[in-house]
């Protein structure tokens, strides 16, 4: 293969073309969208739901992201949650807050557990090492003896 000298040339800007009078003809966005028959029976079911003002699927609106929807979703759950905690006896709601209540109680016992584990592996060490005192005695003893 042989390499060629030649001058790097620049790149053009791109070519931004006016938008077609035939495309808003052509292009239907609706037509993107199935209709309500071709859904699956929960889908539509869930659509119903949450328009309030029609039967129709929600369709997306030209320029309307996805997040937005989500956004949607995610407030009406919020929704949902808030109307079941008001149905929520106050009774029931202090014992959901004891339960916080209860974790601090179960770490200091925790911590607690901990603290007499590490005393009782110190009191095992100091045995262990009294132990193999002992035994160094008892051989002391039996070398002596043996003599």
């Amino acid at each position: 293969m042989h390499a060629y000298y030649a001058k790097e040339l620049p790149i053009p800007p791109p070519v931004i073309a006016p938008p077609s009078p035939m495309l808003p003809l052509m292009f239907n966005p609706l037509e993107l969208f199935l209709p309500e028959e071709l859904l699956p029976p929960k889908k539509r079911g869930r659509d119903r739901l949450s328009s309030s003002t029609s039967a129709l699927p929600q369709e997306f609106k030209i320029g309307e992201s996805s997040h937005k929807i989500s956004l949607e979703r995610y407030e009406e759950q919020i929704k949902e949650v808030l109307n079941h905690l008001d149905e929520l006896s106050l009774d029931c709601i202090e014992n959901i807050e004891g339960i916080g209540k209860g974790r601090v109680i179960i770490q200091q016992d925790f911590d607690k557990l901990e603290i007499e584990l590490q005393e009782t592996r110190a009191q095992v060490a100091k045995l262990q090492t009294n132990q193999l005192g002992h035994n160094n005695k008892i051989a002391l003893a039996r070398f002596r003896i043996a003599d």
